[in-house]
């Protein structure tokens, strides 16, 4: 995979996430608005409860977490680009790179094999 690859992948991972968080911040300030948030936890720094976490990233209050979240998910398409690559052979099913599966055995000949035979004069 070259750098060129690895930078458009990385964009592509961003926009995804970008598109899902836009789908999701309605839902998720409902949440908040609905009383997530209030209690013995209830400041806005909170960094142990995911859903506070998600709707930091949702706000813009957390960009390193959302870097870390992106470059995460594009090791993450990459790997999985790199393995169906060098794994996956439509005619075949799985395989690893470099292997090539033992010859199947060839079920075993009879003892007595026949011959076919012809006298000399003789037309078939």
């Amino acid at each position: 995979m070259t750098e060129t690859d690895a930078t458009s992948l990385a964009d592509e991972v961003r926009l995804l996430v970008e598109m899902v968080i836009e789908r999701a911040a309605p839902w998720l300030e409902g949440l908040v608005s609905a009383g997530h948030g209030e209690g013995e936890h209830a400041t806005a720094d909170c960094a142990w409860c995911p859903l506070c976490a998600v709707v930091a990233v949702v706000r813009g209050e957390r960009p390193e977490f959302a870097a870390r979240l992106i470059e995460h998910l594009g090791q993450l398409v990459a790997l999985l680009r790199a393995v169906l690559a060098d794994r996956w052979d439509p005619e075949h099913g799985f395989h690893m790179p470099g292997f090539s599966p033992e010859p199947k055995p060839q079920p075993p000949s009879p003892r007595v094999q026949r011959i076919p035979v012809r006298w000399r004069g003789e037309v078939a």
